[in-house]
């Protein structure tokens, strides 16, 4: 093709009809700008149709991974109510009844329980690394950032006061109670035992810190049942955003 273009052009240069040949020349640029801009344009295509497959795939990842974090969440939440009952039930006996049963012993292990923090977030950090304009929602796009990058880091922060809070009246603790060995995966099949009874009765602190401990859990049931609320939320929008009825 290149040559017959060519040999055309030399044809009008010969015959001596310069006009011609720059008019053609300029024809055939324009021919050549269009095809590459055809390219061009068949190109971006191309990549829209990768970036809306490739958005779809990590939406459909951060769907499953929002059901599979408001299961755990509501795990983390029946954990917390365990450790409150747990806390009620030792502040009850310590502070009405005032009898020493071995039962409380499984109590006494269980009020210094509490969940971790963890989730799936694979398709977020899919979505990060590919570039978050590719959902193309603004809304949708808003929710995703804020549920990884304010409602998570607030569990986070909570796990991390409790941690630090637990360290610093462990010393304290550890005089009052005995704690069985453990692998601290079987809470309920350990227990913990006072090494005098009558010394939790009488201890303020003791309470002070069970009410303490329980008010923190209560401040974890919230933020985790504002979690499952937001992912909820996530999943009715990653449906509308992929046609799913």
């Amino acid at each position: 093709m290149i040559s017959f273009f060519r040999k055309i052009r030399k044809n009008l240069l010969k015959e001596g009809k310069t006009v011609r040949y720059f008019k053609y020349a300029l024809g055939e640029i324009i021919l050549v700008v269009i095809g590459i801009l055809i390219a061009l344009q068949i190109n971006n295509w191309n990549e829209e149709k990768k970036n809306v497959r490739k958005g779809y795939e990590i939406l459909v990842d951060v769907r499953e991974n929002a059901e599979s974090n408001i299961i755990q969440f509501q795990q983390d939440i029946e954990v917390n109510r365990k450790v409150i009952n747990s806390i009620d039930i030792v502040l009850n006996n310590i502070t009405i009844t005032k009898v020493y049963n071995k039962s409380l012993d499984k109590h006494l292990r269980f009020v210094t329980w509490w969940a971790s923090s963890r989730w799936k977030s694979t398709g977020y950090e899919s979505l990060v690394s590919q570039g978050v304009e590719i959902v193309k929602s603004r809304v949708l796009r808003e929710s995703i950032i804020d549920l990884y990058e304010t409602t998570y880091p607030l569990i986070i922060e909570n796990t991390r006061l409790e941690e630090g809070n637990w360290h610093a009246v462990l010393p304290y603790w550890l005089e009052l109670i005995y704690r069985e060995p453990s692998g601290f995966n079987t809470a309920d099949a350990h227990k913990a035992t006072p090494f005098d009874y009558q010394k939790l009765v009488q201890s303020n602190m003791f309470k002070s810190i069970l009410s303490f401990k329980r008010s923190q859990r209560l401040v974890d049931i919230k933020l985790r049942n504002r979690a499952i609320e937001k992912n909820n939320n996530l999943i009715v929008l990653i449906d509308k955003e992929l046609g799913i009825k």
